[in-house]
Formats: C-alpha cells, structure tokens, sequence
C-alpha cells in the first residue's frame, strides 16, 4: 500500500450569514439554552415556539455532550455545559463525536455558528488564565450561581438539581475565537477521518490518494462579533493542523508489514516533495561507518536494514537566530527483540514510532504555514526483532559520540537509537533548542495515564515555554525531575554506562541515560510521550489509535518562539 500525505477530508470557509436553506447550522449552545438567543439561526421563526418547549420539558437542557437534532428543519443544538464549566476539551470532544454525521449524512453544506453566548464564555475562560488570582473566587461565584439557578433568578434558568453544581476548568490557557475555528476544523477532520486504510471495503478513492473534490462536505463558519479575515486567517491555520494532525495518525496506524523503516522512508520522501523540506537519508552501510552503533544494535535483528532521515526547513527571513532541532524515534515494530515482550497487546508496538511521526510533521506545519523559524527534524528508523544477529542481553556497543553501552535489556531499545541521533544532531546542528519526543516508558504512563505527557528538562526557561504553549494548544504536558542523582542506577561494571537502571523512576533514568548524548550547553527537553500517543479506547476528547499529540503544541511553541 501506497501512503500519501493527504489533503483534508472536509473544504472550510468563512459564512456571512448563520443559517441558510441549502445548509444545516450546528450551533454550541449552553445550559440552560435560551430560545432568544437561537432565533438568529433559526430557518423559521415559528420554531422558536417548538424550541421553547423542548427547553421548558427537559428534552434539551445544553448539558455537556447532548444533542438536539432539528437538521429536518437545518439545525442541530450541540451542548456545551453550563458557561461557568465551560472548557475548550468540551467544544473538541463533542465535534469529535459529531463528525460523522458529516460523513454520513446526505446534507453536504453545514454551518458552525458560534452564538455571541458562546462568543462570552470563550472569553470568560480565558479570563480565568489571565487572572490567576480568580481562582479565590471560583467558589463564592459557584455558590451564588447555584442559588440563582434555585430561586429562579438567573436568566432563562431552571431548577437546579442536587448534583448540578458547576465543575470549574482546571487546564486553563488563553482562548478566543479564532483558536476555537483553528480548534474546530481539527476536531472535525480528526472525527471524520478514519483509519480502516487496509479495510477491502475501504472505496478505492480513499487509499491516500485523496484530492480536494466537488462532492467533500463544506463547513462554513459564521461568528458573532468577529473579523472575517481573522477567522479565515484562524481556518487556514486549523486545516494545516489537521493535515499534518491526520498525516501522523495515519502512518502511525499501518501496521508494521505495512510501516516498516523502507515504508517510512518512502512517506517522508513524499511530504518532503509536497512541503518543500530538503531530505537527507543516512542508510545502514552509512550509518555503520559513521559509528551509530546505536541505531545499528537495535537494527540488526530485522530483515529491513534501519536508517537515519534529517529534514531541513529553511525559512525566507528568520525570526529566530539559532536552530529548533526535533529528534523523533522510530521504532516501526518493537517485539522487545531477544528481551521478548509478552504477546498480550504487543499489536500495539506500531505505535513505538509515534515520536518520529510527530518529528515529520511538526516540521511540515512549520514550512506549510513558512514560520519565520529554521527547523530540524532527525529520526532514527529501526525494526527491533529477535533474530540470531541481533543484539543481546549483556552485548556492550559504541554509540556514535564514542560511549560504550552495556545493553542490559533489549526491549529499552529506543534510547539506544535516540541517542545516536541527538549526538549526531548536536555535533552537525548546534540546536538553539533541542527536544525530543518518544513512546519511550510504561513508567510513564504508571506515572501520567494518558492525560499528559511526561516532559524532563534541565532548561527551566524551556520548560516554562514548553507549559506554556500547552496550555494554548490545549495538550497537557507535566514536568518530570531531570536530576544527576539518578545516574547512579546506570552505572555498568564493563562500560560507560548501560541501558537500564531497574524499576523506580523508570521514566526519570531514561531521560538521564538520554542526557549522556546531549551537550550540556544546549537548551534540551525530553517528552516521553508513551501515555498520549495512542489510545486503547476513546476517551478524553482523543480517538482510538493514534492521538497525533503534539502537532498543536509544536505549533504553538514556534508561534510563541517567533512572537
């Protein structure tokens, strides 16, 4: 099978108006709705009525995750919540879900309205970032708000219930209207975007070579109160999000007879030719002359030969005067080699190369959207499989900038690559600031769930922007300890080091076995991203299978580089 970097499932553009008889609205609205201010995009006045009735009985409420289907009469209500609970993870799981009545549907022209209501609390919680000192008054603010609710003051309000007390948004970042579109069109070409690629009853149009066509649904965007231009602008933004958002969870989900390090290649030599990124491929003779005895080691058991790909994205004019360098690991399928890993769930060890997917394509965001910022992605690209050549427990090897690793365990394998590649990458590139992203411990996931990813820095400044630009794009990251004092557990009696230091701190240890390939002068952070990669289930606003984490606040954190 052919893999392609594809264009989007779906065609945006900014509406004038907020409801029209050739398209259906999907209009946010929150708890309790209010029929006045729905009238607006209503196709028939006289539904305001029949609204008003299906408020007053309960029917619809504007709970978080409720729908209201009048598509009959074009218009379906999506609930929000209450405004005070409001948070930007309800608007992108609730699309998410939605998306496939896009797919599904015989409508092909939509309309998603955000109400002047829904406009203010936006706003409102963005105001809870900007004012910290807020968060004194959530309770207070809460009280009043259920008393209100009780006595039947508040505006269009019902009786509250028992357990309807409001839940306030502890993931707070700056939010407005334009990032809700950008939001949007994401949560939406994810939802509809499916991952059945290898299924016969796939139609053979969407084996990767989809193109932009007159019959892809179109979702329009009208927003009270907002510059038109600004929301085009935010709309673009989204759909270079999603592209590059898609593109890693597409590869990611191919398994690994159909991703292998040869496959791979193959894909990044394609979006290479479509972003304009120059391409640069170390093969397996050259990497063994080079002396990355680490991407080799863990190479040397599978059929398929590992490589090094670099990509370079030069901008016009420079904004940023040294190098963002990403380093990805690429690990197509990890048996856990001669330390072979239990059978239960080792399916799921396609997704071992899900850091090297977002390496690829934070890279193609920055030369699709020509960010004023020079960027650098290397990956390294191995199988790790059982085999009489490979690696084994006890096996001592040189990595490329000259360390001798006792390898103790051959399923740790993924920093043994890694860390050929950020010495390579700190000799060649002299990074202003380097980061690297692998699915690289259970330890972490113990640690985090699938909530956030684990992020481990010596650069407190670094780590202060890498929180920050999660908390705009909305993908939680926590940060780890970073410490010396964990070396101790990696110290070997016949080498440099080795490659495990037991079970405590598991995700720590890997962050400190990593360091020892990293110049200590270079602002460098590792996330283990291990626990947001992929998913088992859906939950938490991300979909089954590979969540493509990390394109949104990569893209976020070079915005924020830049100014």
């Amino acid at each position: 099978m052919t893999v392609r970097f594809e264009n989007n499932p779906l065609k945006f553009q900014v509406s004038e108006q907020s409801s029209s008889d050739k398209a259906t609205t999907i209009l946010p609205v929150l708890d309790p709705p209010e029929a006045d201010s729905i009238t607006a995009f209503l196709r028939k006045p006289e539904m305001r009525e029949r609204l008003q009735r299906q408020f007053a009985s309960g029917t619809f409420t504007g709970k978080a995750g409720s729908t209201l289907d009048l598509s009959g009469e074009g218009l379906i209500l999506l609930g929000m919540g209450k405004a005070i609970s409001f948070h930007p993870d309800i608007l992108h799981s609730t699309l998410l879900k939605f998306a496939s009545n896009l797919k599904d549907s015989k409508n092909r022209k939509w309309i998603l309205a955000f109400s002047g209501e829904m406009v203010k609390a936006m706003d409102d919680f963005a105001g809870l970032y900007r004012n910290p000192e807020l968060d004194a008054l959530l309770a207070p603010r809460a009280t009043r708000e259920v008393r209100q609710l009780n006595r039947g003051t508040s505006t269009g309000a019902t009786a509250a219930k028992k357990d309807d007390t409001p839940t306030y948004p502890d993931f707070r970042g700056p939010y407005d209207v334009q990032e809700a579109v950008s939001q949007s069109v994401c949560s939406l070409c994810i939802g509809i975007d499916s991952m059945d690629l290898l299924k016969s009853s796939r139609k053979p149009a969407a084996t990767n070579s989809r193109r932009t066509t007159s019959n892809e649904p179109e979702v329009s965007f009208h927003v009270a109160g907002a510059d038109r231009a600004a929301v085009r602008e935010a709309i673009k933004r989204g759909e270079i999000l999603a592209r590059c958002i898609n593109g890693a969870r597409r590869i990611e989900a191919l398994p690994g007879n159909h991703m292998d390090p040869s496959h791979f290649e193959q894909y990044v030599r394609g979006l290479a030719r479509d972003t304009g990124l120059k391409i640069k491929i170390f093969q397996a003779p050259q990497l063994e002359k080079m002396g990355c005895g680490g991407i080799m080691a863990v190479g040397k058991g599978s059929a398929v030969p590992p490589r090094m790909i670099v990509l370079e994205y030069t901008p016009t004019r420079a904004k940023f005067s040294g190098r963002l360098v990403l380093v990805g690991k690429g690990i197509t399928f990890d048996t856990g080699g001669i330390s072979l890993k239990p059978p239960a769930e080792m399916h799921e060890m396609k997704y071992d190369m899900c850091g090297a997917g977002l390496a690829v394509h934070a890279i193609a965001v920055a030369a699709l959207r020509k960010l004023p910022i020079p960027v650098v992605s290397l990956i390294g690209i191995a199988e790790n499989m059982p085999d009489g050549k490979a690696v084994k427990p006890g096996d001592v090897y040189t990595a490329y900038n000259g360390t001798t690793v006792e390898v103790q365990n051959t399923d740790a394998e993924g920093r043994l690559v890694l860390g050929d590649v950020l010495s390579y990458a700190c000799k060649h590139y002299q990074p202003g600031i380097l980061m690297d992203f692998a699915t690289l411990t259970g330890a972490c996931v113990i640690a985090l769930g699938h909530e956030a990813t684990g992020v481990l820095s010596p650069s407190d400044a670094l780590a202060g922007r890498i929180e920050e630009a999660g908390r705009k794009s909305l993908e939680r990251s926590w940060r780890l300890p970073h410490w010396q004092i964990y070396d101790d557990g990696l110290k070997s009696e016949i080498a440099d080091t080795r490659n495990i230091a037991g079970r405590p701190a598991g995700t720590v240890t890997a962050m400190r076995f990593l360091s020892k390939f990293v110049d200590r002068e270079v602002p460098w952070a590792h996330f283990d991203i291990a626990g947001t990669a992929w998913r088992s289930n859906v939950a938490g606003g991300q979909p089954k299978g590979a969540t493509g984490w990390g394109v949104r606040l990569l893209n976020q954190f070079m915005e924020d580089l830049v100014g």
